[in-house]
């Protein structure tokens, strides 16, 4: 399969490159709104560093580029690309306007809390979307492997949460299987994260009723990890740090499926998540041969 081979040389030192730029251009965002919430930190001090951050406006615009790119031409990955640039760019144009804004105001308390606002959401959503972007990454170039998607759902929230997950909501859920020993083929880092956004998307409105994940196969020989809201539900107990759902989330996560040989099914309506792959039996691979 093209999606299991390599990136050719070029192609990775690019991959390699932009997610470099990127990770280092959004921790000096995220620096910066940390010095904004702390009072300790002077006014001449903030200022000082507002610069530098807006300079970096730009290679954070060439290295979303380069890597939406370097993910290629598939037509199933078309609508990621698209979903992840229609929102990159404008909220990177967003953080840069209200950057150069407060450099030129005096940096009083209402500067400093309208850019502490601003820079912390702009933070949080480009974080998110590069997270998407590291998903796309690993649906097109990553092996796949034989897995129990029980074990999945397992270490999907069981993973220790990322520096930017640090001090965001919890996610709880619980777990159920109706069937054992059934396995897929897919990358674990990209069922897991997956997983995860299918929770968070099931979950992301509040109430009584929690995510509840259930793994089963159907007659068709197809393995489903189905994520519904129940109010009393029964099960093992799961929690997880909230990655963030944003505008591009879905479109990714159904072009990672896609490119990994499943698809995703999403009612907005009954809020009910399904991540479907044909189960990596023996016989039903050399029945289907």
């Amino acid at each position: 399969m093209d999606s299991e081979r390599p990136p050719p040389s070029s192609r990775d030192a690019t991959l390699s490159s932009a997610r470099g730029s990127l990770r280092e251009t959004l921790g000096s965002l995220r620096n910066l709104a940390q010095l904004l919430h702390s009072l300790r930190v002077a006014p001449k001090s903030l200022t000082s560093v507002l610069p530098d951050v807006i300079d970096a406006c730009v290679p954070m615009r060439v290295a979303a580029a380069g890597w939406l790119e370097a993910l290629g031409t598939d037509p199933r990955v078309a609508p990621a690309q698209r979903a992840l640039g229609q929102f990159f760019f404008p909220r990177i144009d967003e953080l840069e306007a209200a950057l150069r804004d407060g450099a030129a105001r005096p940096m009083n308390a209402k500067t400093r809390l309208t850019l502490e606002d601003a820079v912390s959401k702009c933070s949080f959503e480009l974080d998110a979307a590069r997270e998407l972007l590291e998903l796309m990454e690993d649906a097109v170039f990553a092996r796949g492997v034989r897995l129990d998607p029980r074990e999945l759902v397992r270490e999907t929230f069981t993973a220790p949460p990322s520096a930017r997950a640090e001090g965001r909501s919890l996610v709880s859920a619980t777990l159920a299987s109706h069937d054992f020993g059934q396995e897929i083929e897919i990358s674990p880092r990209v069922a897991m994260v997956l997983i995860a956004l299918g929770v968070e998307l099931v979950g992301a409105r509040p109430g009584r009723e929690t995510p509840h994940v259930l793994v089963t196969s159907s007659d068709e020989s197809m393995c489903s990890v189905r994520v519904t809201r129940k109010a009393y539900a029964t099960g093992e107990p799961l929690v997880l740090a909230s990655r963030g759902v944003i505008e591009p989330t879905l479109a990714c996560l159904k072009a990672a499926a896609a490119m990994t040989g499943g698809d995703i099914e999403w009612d907005a309506t009954k809020e009910e998540f399904s991540l479907n792959y044909r189960r990596a039996d023996d016989e039903l691979r050399g029945g289907t041969a």
